[in-house]
Protein backbone atom coordinates (compact mmCIF):
# COMPACT_ATOMS: atom_id res chain seq x y z
CA UNK A 1 0.00 0.00 0.00
CA UNK A 2 1.01 3.61 -0.78
CA UNK A 3 -0.09 6.72 0.81
CA UNK A 4 -0.09 9.93 -1.62
CA UNK A 5 -1.43 12.96 -2.23
CA UNK A 6 -1.75 16.21 -2.78
CA UNK A 7 1.18 16.19 -0.13
CA UNK A 8 0.84 13.46 3.14
CA UNK A 9 3.31 15.14 5.34
CA UNK A 10 1.19 18.45 5.42
CA UNK A 11 -1.03 16.53 7.95
CA UNK A 12 -0.30 16.80 11.46
CA UNK A 13 -2.00 13.46 11.89
CA UNK A 14 0.54 11.82 9.41
CA UNK A 15 2.08 9.45 12.02
CA UNK A 16 -1.27 8.28 13.59
CA UNK A 17 -2.65 7.34 9.94
CA UNK A 18 0.94 5.39 9.43
CA UNK A 19 1.08 3.69 12.40
CA UNK A 20 -3.14 2.60 12.01
CA UNK A 21 -2.46 1.34 8.38
CA UNK A 22 0.92 -0.71 9.10
CA UNK A 23 -1.75 -2.75 11.92
CA UNK A 24 -3.87 -3.91 9.00
CA UNK A 25 -3.56 -7.39 8.96
CA UNK A 26 -2.20 -8.28 5.53
CA UNK A 27 -0.29 -5.15 4.83
CA UNK A 28 2.93 -6.02 4.19
CA UNK A 29 4.82 -3.15 2.05
CA UNK A 30 3.78 0.22 3.30
CA UNK A 31 5.23 2.94 1.03
CA UNK A 32 4.77 7.51 0.52
CA UNK A 33 4.96 9.14 -2.44
CA UNK A 34 5.82 12.80 -1.34
CA UNK A 35 7.45 16.07 -2.71
CA UNK A 36 10.23 15.73 0.25
CA UNK A 37 10.26 19.25 1.26
CA UNK A 38 9.38 18.17 5.03
CA UNK A 39 10.85 14.70 4.86
CA UNK A 40 14.01 15.18 7.11
CA UNK A 41 12.62 16.46 9.54
CA UNK A 42 9.89 13.52 9.82
CA UNK A 43 11.84 10.97 8.27
CA UNK A 44 12.54 9.47 11.36
CA UNK A 45 9.34 9.45 13.45
CA UNK A 46 7.36 8.14 10.16
CA UNK A 47 9.80 5.08 10.14
CA UNK A 48 8.96 4.33 13.66
CA UNK A 49 5.46 4.12 13.14
CA UNK A 50 5.68 1.81 10.47
CA UNK A 51 6.29 3.31 7.33
CA UNK A 52 8.60 1.29 5.08
CA UNK A 53 10.14 3.13 2.30
CA UNK A 54 9.66 6.37 0.17
CA UNK A 55 9.27 7.69 -3.15
CA UNK A 56 10.23 11.30 -3.72
CA UNK A 57 8.62 13.20 -7.02
CA UNK A 58 11.56 15.84 -7.85
CA UNK A 59 11.48 17.45 -11.60
CA UNK A 60 14.73 19.42 -11.59
CA UNK A 61 17.88 19.80 -9.07
CA UNK A 62 17.89 23.36 -10.17
CA UNK A 63 17.01 25.84 -7.43
CA UNK A 64 15.92 28.47 -9.64
CA UNK A 65 14.08 25.89 -11.72
CA UNK A 66 12.98 24.09 -8.29
CA UNK A 67 11.66 27.68 -7.53
CA UNK A 68 9.54 28.21 -10.53
CA UNK A 69 8.27 25.09 -10.97
CA UNK A 70 6.81 24.25 -7.45
CA UNK A 71 6.58 28.02 -5.82
CA UNK A 72 8.90 27.37 -3.34
CA UNK A 73 12.50 27.51 -2.85
CA UNK A 74 12.95 24.12 -1.10
CA UNK A 75 15.40 22.15 -3.21
CA UNK A 76 17.96 21.66 0.00
CA UNK A 77 15.18 20.69 1.95
CA UNK A 78 13.96 18.01 -0.46
CA UNK A 79 17.98 16.71 -0.84
CA UNK A 80 18.12 16.76 2.99
CA UNK A 81 15.29 15.09 3.17
CA UNK A 82 16.93 11.62 0.62
CA UNK A 83 19.72 11.66 2.59
CA UNK A 84 17.96 11.61 5.96
CA UNK A 85 15.38 8.81 4.87
CA UNK A 86 19.02 6.55 3.97
CA UNK A 87 20.31 7.10 7.18
CA UNK A 88 16.77 6.00 8.81
CA UNK A 89 16.38 2.88 6.15
CA UNK A 90 13.53 4.23 4.69
CA UNK A 91 14.25 1.95 1.45
CA UNK A 92 14.20 1.16 -1.64
CA UNK A 93 14.04 5.06 -1.60
CA UNK A 94 12.21 5.97 -4.99
CA UNK A 95 13.48 9.14 -6.95
CA UNK A 96 10.53 10.17 -9.49
CA UNK A 97 11.57 12.32 -12.26
CA UNK A 98 9.36 13.44 -15.50
CA UNK A 99 11.26 14.85 -17.69
CA UNK A 100 9.94 17.61 -20.35
CA UNK A 101 11.48 18.82 -23.71
CA UNK A 102 12.76 21.91 -23.23
CA UNK A 103 11.77 22.49 -18.99
CA UNK A 104 14.32 19.73 -17.42
CA UNK A 105 15.61 17.52 -20.08
CA UNK A 106 19.36 18.56 -20.39
CA UNK A 107 19.31 17.19 -16.71
CA UNK A 108 19.92 13.94 -17.21
CA UNK A 109 23.22 13.12 -16.11
CA UNK A 110 22.94 15.42 -13.04
CA UNK A 111 20.56 13.30 -11.93
CA UNK A 112 22.35 9.76 -13.18
CA UNK A 113 24.66 11.39 -10.39
CA UNK A 114 22.24 11.50 -7.76
CA UNK A 115 23.04 7.66 -8.00
CA UNK A 116 26.75 7.86 -7.70
CA UNK A 117 27.52 7.85 -4.19
CA UNK A 118 23.36 7.38 -2.95
CA UNK A 119 22.07 3.72 -2.58
CA UNK A 120 18.74 5.17 -3.68
CA UNK A 121 16.76 4.59 -7.57
CA UNK A 122 16.25 7.77 -9.84
CA UNK A 123 13.64 6.74 -12.30
CA UNK A 124 12.22 9.12 -14.96
CA UNK A 125 8.83 8.68 -16.01
CA UNK A 126 7.82 9.52 -19.62
CA UNK A 127 4.81 12.38 -19.70
CA UNK A 128 1.55 11.36 -19.69
CA UNK A 129 -1.46 13.34 -20.56
CA UNK A 130 -2.87 14.33 -17.08
CA UNK A 131 -4.06 17.37 -15.39
CA UNK A 132 -2.27 20.74 -17.03
CA UNK A 133 -0.05 18.35 -19.82
CA UNK A 134 -3.01 17.33 -21.84
CA UNK A 135 -2.87 15.80 -25.55
CA UNK A 136 -1.54 19.58 -26.62
CA UNK A 137 1.42 18.82 -24.74
CA UNK A 138 2.49 15.82 -26.26
CA UNK A 139 4.98 16.80 -28.45
CA UNK A 140 6.90 17.71 -24.89
CA UNK A 141 7.66 13.71 -24.17
CA UNK A 142 11.24 12.65 -23.35
CA UNK A 143 11.02 9.09 -24.50
CA UNK A 144 13.17 7.07 -22.42
CA UNK A 145 14.20 4.94 -25.66
CA UNK A 146 16.29 7.98 -26.63
CA UNK A 147 18.29 8.20 -23.28
CA UNK A 148 18.90 4.59 -22.60
CA UNK A 149 20.46 4.84 -26.47
CA UNK A 150 22.24 7.68 -25.66
CA UNK A 151 24.07 6.44 -22.52
CA UNK A 152 26.04 3.18 -23.97
CA UNK A 153 27.61 2.77 -20.53
CA UNK A 154 23.95 2.05 -18.69
CA UNK A 155 24.59 -1.53 -17.47
CA UNK A 156 20.84 -3.30 -18.17
CA UNK A 157 19.94 -5.18 -14.24
CA UNK A 158 17.39 -8.34 -14.24
CA UNK A 159 14.32 -6.87 -13.19
CA UNK A 160 13.36 -8.76 -9.33
CA UNK A 161 9.34 -8.34 -9.69
CA UNK A 162 7.64 -8.09 -13.02
CA UNK A 163 4.59 -6.47 -11.87
CA UNK A 164 6.72 -3.33 -11.31
CA UNK A 165 6.47 -0.48 -13.90
CA UNK A 166 10.72 0.35 -13.95
CA UNK A 167 13.42 -1.04 -16.54
CA UNK A 168 16.57 -0.97 -14.07
CA UNK A 169 20.23 0.22 -15.32
CA UNK A 170 23.51 1.15 -13.19
CA UNK A 171 26.09 3.33 -14.49
CA UNK A 172 29.13 1.53 -13.58
CA UNK A 173 30.50 2.30 -10.14
CA UNK A 174 26.99 4.07 -9.24
CA UNK A 175 25.41 2.53 -5.85
CA UNK A 176 22.36 3.95 -6.73
CA UNK A 177 20.47 2.51 -9.78
CA UNK A 178 18.33 4.27 -12.64
CA UNK A 179 14.79 3.47 -13.59
CA UNK A 180 12.73 4.18 -16.75
CA UNK A 181 8.94 3.64 -16.67
CA UNK A 182 7.43 4.10 -20.19
CA UNK A 183 3.66 4.39 -20.28
CA UNK A 184 3.98 6.21 -23.80
CA UNK A 185 6.31 4.30 -25.13
CA UNK A 186 6.13 0.52 -23.62
CA UNK A 187 2.59 -0.26 -22.70
CA UNK A 188 3.66 -2.34 -19.54
CA UNK A 189 -0.39 -2.86 -18.68
CA UNK A 190 -0.24 -6.29 -18.62
CA UNK A 191 1.68 -6.77 -15.47
CA UNK A 192 -0.05 -3.67 -13.39
CA UNK A 193 -1.78 -4.34 -10.61
CA UNK A 194 -2.49 -0.91 -9.24
CA UNK A 195 -5.81 -0.05 -8.38
CA UNK A 196 -5.78 3.81 -6.53
CA UNK A 197 -8.31 5.55 -3.84
CA UNK A 198 -8.71 9.03 -4.30
CA UNK A 199 -9.06 11.92 -1.67
CA UNK A 200 -12.85 12.26 -2.62
CA UNK A 201 -12.98 8.75 -1.93
CA UNK A 202 -13.11 7.24 -5.53
CA UNK A 203 -11.70 4.20 -6.95
CA UNK A 204 -9.70 4.53 -10.25
CA UNK A 205 -8.08 1.82 -11.71
CA UNK A 206 -6.19 3.15 -14.54
CA UNK A 207 -4.52 6.57 -14.53
CA UNK A 208 -5.19 6.25 -17.94
CA UNK A 209 -9.17 5.80 -18.06
CA UNK A 210 -11.20 8.39 -16.82
CA UNK A 211 -13.83 5.58 -14.95
CA UNK A 212 -14.32 5.81 -11.35
CA UNK A 213 -16.53 3.88 -8.89
CA UNK A 214 -17.61 5.70 -5.45
CA UNK A 215 -16.58 3.72 -2.61
CA UNK A 216 -17.42 6.70 -0.23
CA UNK A 217 -20.85 6.62 -1.33
CA UNK A 218 -20.98 2.44 -0.70
CA UNK A 219 -19.13 2.80 2.60
CA UNK A 220 -21.58 5.41 4.07
CA UNK A 221 -24.93 4.32 2.30
CA UNK A 222 -24.52 0.62 2.30
CA UNK A 223 -21.31 -0.08 4.00
CA UNK A 224 -22.37 -3.82 4.26
CA UNK A 225 -21.92 -4.19 0.58
CA UNK A 226 -18.36 -2.80 0.73
CA UNK A 227 -16.25 -6.17 0.19
CA UNK A 228 -18.66 -7.09 -2.64
CA UNK A 229 -18.13 -3.46 -4.37
CA UNK A 230 -14.88 -3.41 -4.34
CA UNK A 231 -14.60 -7.21 -5.53
CA UNK A 232 -16.82 -5.62 -8.74
CA UNK A 233 -14.76 -2.75 -9.19
CA UNK A 234 -11.35 -4.61 -9.17
CA UNK A 235 -12.98 -7.06 -11.87
CA UNK A 236 -13.64 -4.25 -14.09
CA UNK A 237 -9.31 -3.23 -14.13
CA UNK A 238 -9.08 -2.53 -18.08
CA UNK A 239 -6.58 -4.59 -20.00
CA UNK A 240 -4.68 -0.92 -20.67
CA UNK A 241 -4.27 2.72 -20.30
CA UNK A 242 -6.36 4.85 -23.70
CA UNK A 243 -3.49 7.41 -23.34
CA UNK A 244 -3.29 7.05 -27.73
CA UNK A 245 -6.57 7.69 -28.10
CA UNK A 246 -7.20 11.22 -27.66
CA UNK A 247 -7.17 10.36 -23.79
CA UNK A 248 -8.18 13.81 -21.78
CA UNK A 249 -7.57 13.41 -18.00
CA UNK A 250 -10.35 14.85 -15.83
CA UNK A 251 -8.15 15.37 -12.74
CA UNK A 252 -4.82 16.52 -11.89
CA UNK A 253 -1.79 13.75 -10.37
CA UNK A 254 -2.27 15.88 -7.04
CA UNK A 255 -5.81 14.83 -7.24
CA UNK A 256 -5.67 10.88 -7.87
CA UNK A 257 -2.64 9.76 -6.16
CA UNK A 258 0.88 9.04 -7.61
Amino acid sequence: MRITGGEPLIRPDINEIIERVAKIPGIIDLSMTTNGVNLASKANDLKKSGLHRVNISLDTLNPERFMKITGVSGLHNVLEGIDEAINVDLKPIKINTVLIKGINDDEIEDFFLLTKDRPIEVRFIELMPIGKFGESNMDKIVYNSGIIDSYKELVKLQNRDESLPARYYKMPGFRGKIGFISPMSHKFCGNCNRIRLTCDGKIKLCLGDNDEYDLLKVLREEPIKLNEFIREVISKKPRGHNFSENFNSQRSMNNIGG
